[in-house]
C-alpha cells in the first residue's frame, strides 16, 4: 500500500513543496538525511518584517516529511 505525505511549508503551510510516496514499509530516518528546501514566501516575508536583503530561507525535512529545522542565509 503506498502512502503520500505533503511537505508544506512550517511558517505558511498553504505552500506545498512536495507529495512524498512512501511505501507500506516504515521508512528508515537517518540523522543528517535530510532534505533542503528553499522557500520563497519566507524569504520575502522575512525581507518585509526586518527591512533587510535575505538570500534564502531554508526548510530541513527528514525523509519521512516531518519539519526539522529553518536556516536563513543573508
Amino acid at each position: 500500500m503506498t502512502t503520500s505525505v505533503e511537505v508544506r511549508c512550517p511558517v505558511g503551510p498553504r505552500r506545498l513543496f512536495l507529495k512524498l510516496q512512501l511505501e507500506g514499509v516504515p521508512t528508515p530516518v537517518v540523522d543528517g538525511n535530510l532534505i533542503e528546501l528553499a522557500c520563497a514566501d519566507c524569504r520575502k516575508a522575512l525581507e518585509r518584517e526586518e527591512g533587510t536583503r535575505v538570500k534564502q530561507v531554508l526548510h530541513y525535512y527528514n525523509i519521512a516529511g516531518e519539519w526539522i529545522s529553518t536556516t536563513v542565509v543573508r
